[in-house]
């Protein structure tokens, strides 16, 4: 087998800008994939019937404050200029999201200006009546537990706002690729010094990568792929929280009016609908279409063989986490990162961002182990 100087395993986004960084830097790189496309969770695919690009595994809204991300990705994609805005439907009426004066206005049928929203917010009456209606059922649908035993943080990731802005991100730079996230994928791993293999698994044996039942040269390794995984889950799974999803064409030309509406009472069965022509506002032939792709997202219990998209922050999952990364410390050459690597919950821009931290100007080490990168 050709040698390589490293070994990426799990193109997701971060795999695919480490990739990217690596041979830019002069390495010789070998991408492997479980899968049979690069892009991870944020795949699209195009409806062969409408034409609409969908997004496989739900929504994903690239937007960030940080210069070198978006500078970075820029290089290898135009983005549309795209703007989230999110509704929730709450007792057979619909409300801007997130948190703000439009939701609150609307909600109690006041008429409220910025500088009253603090104290209105203020007195628990209030502030507990938008909690139950908007983030109790909700919450419990998507972590299925009650939110008191969620940790405080997931939901302190709603924006919170005084104004009538109901751009659901305020980060400056927001967009879909206006060509589609495969397309940026795509033109990251577009490097001569960069292979890919689709459709094998990565493990270690020995501390000696492996694809498939191939035992690979030595090489650094950066995994993105599940941390416990790795490790054949010899302490036990780390616990996620998956997602199933229902797909269907409607012959209408506008379902619900906005890319994402949240269902947030506990009695429906779904967290939220997506309708996928909206992210392209730009294509004008599919949003003239007489028809629509949307699709319900419903969380579950994660078991293994699920494909893993929350990681459920808990007692027992940090503990498990220290024994797997401790294990991964020992490991000479290899670095751990990603969303499933670190088992963490990135934004895109977030993954990028680390990316672009690791590591890359090492020199050639041919014939010895790798310095260990932790």
């Amino acid at each position: 087998m050709e040698n390589y100087d490293a070994i990426v395993a799990g193109a997701g986004i971060w795999g695919c800008t480490v990739a990217r960084r690596l041979a830019e830097a002069g390495k010789r790189v070998l991408v492997l994939e479980r899968r049979e496309e690069a892009g991870g969770n944020v795949r699209c695919e195009t409806d062969a019937e409408t034409g609409i690009e969908v997004h496989t595994y739900g929504s994903h809204i690239f937007h960030t404050h940080i210069p070198e991300v978006w500078r970075f990705v820029n290089r290898f994609t135009e983005f549309n200029g795209y703007q989230h805005k999110v509704l929730a439907r709450y007792r057979g009426k619909t409300y801007f999201l997130p948190l703000g004066l439009a939701l609150v206005n609307g909600f109690f049928g006041t008429d409220l200006t910025p500088p009253e929203l603090a104290g209105f917010m203020a007195d628990e009456n209030h502030s507990k009546a938008l909690f139950d209606a908007f983030f109790r059922g909700y919450t419990s649908k998507q972590w299925g537990r009650p939110p008191e035993e969620i940790d405080p943080a997931v939901i302190k990731r709603v924006p919170v706002r005084s104004s009538y802005d109901i751009n659901y991100f305020n980060d400056m730079w927001q967009g879909i690729p206006a060509n589609g996230y495969n397309a940026l994928f795509e033109a990251l791993l577009d490097h001569p010094s960069i292979t890919m293999r689709r459709g094998v698994e990565f493990r270690l044996d020995g501390g000696r990568g492996m694809a498939g039942g191939d035992m690979l040269p030595p090489a650094r390794i950066y995994y993105s792929g599940p941390v416990d995984a790795l490790f054949g889950c010899k302490f036990g799974h780390l616990p996620w929280r998956t997602l199933r999803f229902e797909r269907e064409t409607l012959s209408v030309a506008d379902y619900q009016g906005t890319a994402v509406v949240n269902y947030t009472e506990a009695e429906v069965p779904y967290t939220r609908i997506h309708e996928f022509k909206h992210y392209h506002p730009e294509r004008r032939e599919t949003m003239a279409l007489g028809k629509t792709v949307v699709m319900r997202e419903y969380p579950a219990a994660w078991k293994p063989g699920d494909e893993p998209y929350y990681p459920v922050d808990c007692a027992e999952s940090r503990g498990l986490l220290s024994r797997y990364m401790e294990e991964a410390s020992k490991v000479p050459g290899l670095t751990v990162g990603g969303r499933l690597g670190a088992y963490r919950y990135f934004d895109m821009d977030r993954s990028v961002e680390a990316a672009l931290a690791v590591d890359v100007e090492w020199s050639d080490w041919r014939g010895s182990d790798p310095r260990p990168q932790h």
